[in-house]
């Protein structure tokens, strides 16, 4: 076929002429099976729509300052981001509420798909497995769908369908599913930053309530004590241990006073009786409250003090008077047969218990005072210790709370420009479009494919042929491989009967 590294074209004449069947046939046949598919296969109808990706517009340098965890972007460039529209776009998450909002039903063929699926798993859910399979439709879609371009900050989506209505949501929705999810990425940081710092300012409020309250009781309890508390005059700590010990030996003095009246009376201590009369009482009374008046002021003032003196001779003067009327009274309420000597031991004998008793009473008020006192001088350090420890709780708290307030403040600030800023920065250039007529752009194409498909197709066939045919097929081919002079040639002979 070829001669000095030439290709004959007589040759390969000869060979289209002798399977110009095979070079005719297949193209046809080709031909026609295109344009039956075109003819069979129902309309597709496309629609478009184009996302426009901004750069950060609004947050200056001062915003970021007073809003944490907010970004400056550079220059956006989509080939940065690609992979990550693309994951976005195709995330079961968009594509569910696609469906939802396109009212995407299934095809006869996935009801199909769905019932063979249940005969071979009966426990699957059959409305999971319808949705399953409108999600893996809508991903091939979808991902077939997307276009991004070499220059330029957006991204076009282009769905087919064979329902021009279909077509147009299926587009519509994508394209705003996808802004939506885009703005709720970019309020993930603000918003959990947001939802955090609330807690942790309910929180902290708490305590620091708790923490005032704690500080409150506490104060309130310390002004309670300094009531029942007595100040004492240190300078009278002399002075009082020494009245102290001057009531013991009094109280000591009348005790064997009481019981030398007592020997003398002998059994008649058991059977007389003196009855206080209703003054008696009154000045026994009045005289209880004179010497606690008079302890306190013994602690706190100088007993030289004229209050003092006068608290002290009142006091005198009311022993006097209830002496004068347990005499006086008394052997008269319980003369009953006893002699005037057994009523005047009586007498007296009433009038030391009394005497006694009000030693007593003096000497326990003077020391509840002074130990008072001593207790508050030792609770004093451990009182002042809890009250500065609550009030550094109260103020560390109250530091907490004013941080989280201004984290919460500027947590709604971040989020607000993050969102206004990320409107801007998503923007629909193109809206999808309701297509009205079919798209047979590639109707052409198929036409011109199956054509020359058809033909390389038989051309092919023909070559193989020829390869493994090794027969000489001209004069010239003989006289080359073998070397010989043809003489003659006897054609083709038919021997069949005409």
């Amino acid at each position: 076929m070829a001669q000095g590294g030439k290709i004959d074209l007589r040759s390969l004449l000869q060979v289209g002429k002798r399977w110009k069947w095979l070079l005719i046939v297949p193209p046809i046949v080709a031909l026609l099976g295109a344009y039956a598919y075109v003819a069979t296969t129902p309309p597709q109808y496309v629609s478009t729509t184009t996302i426009l990706f901004g750069s950060n517009q609004f947050i200056t340098q001062d915003l970021k300052n007073i809003t944490p965890g907010t970004e400056i972007r550079g220059r956006f460039k989509i080939t940065d981001v690609a992979e990550n529209i693309r994951q976005q776009l195709l995330a079961e998450t968009t594509l569910n509420k696609v469906i939802e909002r396109s009212g995407l039903k299934p095809s006869q063929s996935m009801l199909e798909t769905a019932k063979e699926i249940l005969r071979n798993q009966p426990n699957v859910n059959e409305h999971e497995i319808v949705h399953r399979l409108q999600l893996e439709w809508l991903y091939k879609k979808v991902e077939t769908a997307v276009t991004f371009p070499k220059r330029g900050n957006f991204v076009q989506l282009s769905i087919t369908h064979t329902n021009p209505e279909q077509a147009y949501l299926l587009t519509k929705n994508l394209a705003e599913v996808f802004i939506e999810e885009s703005l709720l990425a970019e309020e993930v940081g603000p918003r959990e930053t947001l939802v955090f710092a609330t807690k942790q300012l309910e929180v902290y409020s708490q305590k620091l309530e708790q923490a005032r309250e704690g500080l409150r009781q506490f104060k309130t309890g310390m002004v309670r004590a300094q009531t029942r508390s007595v100040d004492v005059n240190v300078q009278n700590e002399t002075q009082i241990n020494n009245q102290l010990k001057s009531l013991v030996v009094d109280i000591a003095d009348k005790r064997g006073q009481l019981l030398a009246v007592e020997n003398q009376m002998g059994t008649l201590k058991d059977r007389i009786a003196i009855q206080l009369s209703g003054r008696a009482t009154d000045l026994r009374t009045q005289m209880i409250e004179k010497i606690s008046s008079a302890a306190v002021l013994m602690v706190q003032a100088s007993w030289k003090d004229p209050q003092v003196i006068k608290l002290n001779q009142e006091i005198a003067n009311l022993r006097e008077s209830l002496r004068q009327e347990i005499r006086v009274t008394g052997a008269k309420n319980s003369a009953n047969g006893y002699s005037p000597s057994g009523l005047d031991l009586a007498v007296q004998r009433q009038m030391m218990l009394t005497d006694l008793e009000l030693l007593d009473r003096h000497k326990t008020i003077l020391e509840g005072l002074v130990q008072t006192y001593k207790q508050s001088l030792t609770q004093q350090p451990s009182h002042d210790l809890e009250l500065e420890q609550l009030q550094s709780n109260v103020k560390t708290y109250e530091e907490l709370v004013k941080k989280f307030e201004e984290q919460v403040r500027s947590s709604q600030i971040g989020g607000a420009l993050r969102r206004s800023d990320a409107e801007v920065r998503y923007k629909l250039l193109d809206p999808a479009n309701r297509p009205i007529t079919p798209n047979t752009a590639d109707q052409p194409k198929i036409i011109l494919m199956a054509l020359f498909g058809g033909l390389g197709f038989g051309i092919g066939l023909v070559y193989l042929i020829e390869f493994f045919d090794h027969s000489f097929k001209s004069v010239d081919e003989i006289e080359q491989f073998l070397g010989v002079t043809v003489l003659g040639t006897v054609p083709k002979l038919d021997f069949e009967e005409k």
